[in-house]
């Protein structure tokens, strides 16, 4: 399978784009600059509120293959030296981006300022060594009451 094949709900609303990097990295990341980033696991929170809804997963997944060369945001400077393993979807029409991200970084290591340049958050990327352990934090996050939450594991080979 490749991530071509993942179906990518319709609607919108708040998604966690859960990552593996294999190595140890530095990279460029915008006007962030360079960043070390730790091998493992990373979630990274984003709104799919706007005109595209959850189709900018689509693009994250391009960004990732080497599909689409654009780098307007942090983490197409990221999606390129990881592998997308899975994602988790909230559908909803309320602004719950910040307040999953924070939930999520309670539990994890949070990179600081990625992401989160329209916001006061600390950051929407997360680091966990534990794929498992990282799951359980964001599903958890996505589980507020009365939303819909979608788990959807990605069986990517590279």
């Amino acid at each position: 399978m490749n991530d071509s094949d993942i179906t990518i709900p319709k609607g919108r609303g708040i998604y966690s784009l859960l990552l593996e990097l294999k190595k140890d990295m530095c990279i460029t990341v915008g006007a962030l600059g360079e960043i070390k980033f730790p091998a493992g696991y990373y979630s990274y929170t984003g709104s799919a509120r706007g005109g595209g809804g959850f189709g900018r997963i689509r693009r994250h997944l391009d960004v990732a293959a080497g599909r689409n060369p654009t780098r307007r945001w942090h983490i197409d400077y990221l999606l390129p030296h990881t592998i997308p393993k899975s994602m988790v979807l909230t559908h909803t029409d309320q602004d719950l981006e910040c307040h999953i991200s924070k939930t999520i970084g309670s539990h994890t290591e949070t990179i600081h300022r990625f992401g989160s340049s329209d916001c006061s958050c600390i950051g929407h990327l997360h680091l966990e060594k534990d794929m498992d352990k990282l799951v359980r934090i964001v599903t958890n996050a996505h589980d507020i009451k009365g939303l819909f939450k979608n788990f959807i594991p990605f069986n990517i080979h590279v």
